[in-house]
C-alpha cells in the first residue's frame, strides 16, 4: 500500500549515508543549514506567536513550525 513511499524514504536515506560516507564536508553543512532554518523559523515562531492575539496563538506557531520544517525538506538539508 505505501510501498512507493517507503522506497523513496529509503533511496533518500540511501543517498544521505553515501553523502557521509563519501564527503562527510557536505553532510556537515547540510546539517548545518537544516539547523540555521529551524532556528530562523523559531524566531519567526516567537515574533509571530508575540505579536498574535492570546486566541490564536497556538495556531500560528504550530504553522510557522511547518513551514520551518518545509523549508529542511525542500532544501534537501
Amino acid at each position: 500500500m505505501f510501498s512507493d513511499t517507503l522506497n523513496t524514504c529509503a533511496a533518500n536515506a540511501a543517498r544521505i549515508v553515501r553523502t557521509a560516507q563519501h564527503s562527510p564536508l557536505a553532510f556537515w553543512i547540510g546539517s548545518a543549514m537544516a539547523g540555521a532554518y529551524v532556528g530562523l523559523a523559531i524566531i519567526l515562531i516567537f515574533t509571530l506567536g508575540n505579536l498574535a492575539d492570546p486566541a490564536y496563538r497556538p495556531l500560528l506557531m504550530g504553522a510557522a513550525f511547518g513551514i520551518a520544517l518545509t523549508l529542511v525538506i525542500i532544501a534537501g538539508s
